[in-house]
């Protein structure tokens, strides 16, 4: 049996890879090459809260800041020198029960969010992206007294903020 060209075709691969990732093309660590260059900040507006919980616009707008800090890829600025601004509000929340121990006692509950974000060029206002079906759910326990139950479902609106504000980021990411 030959193997002089099974080595030939070897040696062909490490020579084409290595020519390859030799050849000078590489990614700017922590840039993302897809975001046009004009862009280089983001301010994120305080959100609107159409709800009656009144923390939760906070709470995204605070969740997003941070994952602008610590993901990139824009930097965040001030209302006046950021390139785009991020605009959102809470439109809806509601509560509902999952699973009760009677008809009229649940012991689990959920907690819907629907969100809406646009990204605005901030010298021209024209709107670059927005989207109305940001929608997420968080379950939480029933405790056995009002305040223990209202701290279970401010947690639950946590870490809906925190999901909330990691698709949003993401799909800033994406779009350019």
């Amino acid at each position: 049996m030959n193997t002089k060209p099974a080595g030939k075709m070897l040696l062909s691969i490490f020579f084409i890879l290595g020519s390859i990732s030799g050849c000078g093309y590489h990614l700017q660590q922590g840039a993302n090459p897809a975001i046009p260059s004009w862009i280089k900040t983001v301010h994120v507006a305080p959100w609107e809260n159409r709800t009656n919980e009144l923390l939760l616009g906070v709470w995204i707008t605070d969740d997003l800041r941070q994952e602008f800090v610590r993901s990139g890829p824009l930097n965040l600025a001030s209302p006046e020198e950021a390139d785009v601004i991020l605009e959102g509000e809470v439109a809806s929340v509601a509560t509902s029960g999952l699973s009760y121990v009677r008809y009229d006692q649940a012991i689990e509950r959920r907690i819907s969010a629907v969100c809406s974000v646009r990204l605005v060029d901030r010298k021209t206002g024209e709107i670059l992206w927005e989207t109305a079906d940001i929608s997420r759910y968080e379950d939480f326990l029933v405790g056995r007294e009002l305040m223990e139950t209202e701290g279970l479902k401010d947690e639950s609106l946590r870490k809906l903020s925190r999901t909330v504000a990691e698709i949003i980021h993401h799909r800033i990411a994406e779009l350019f």
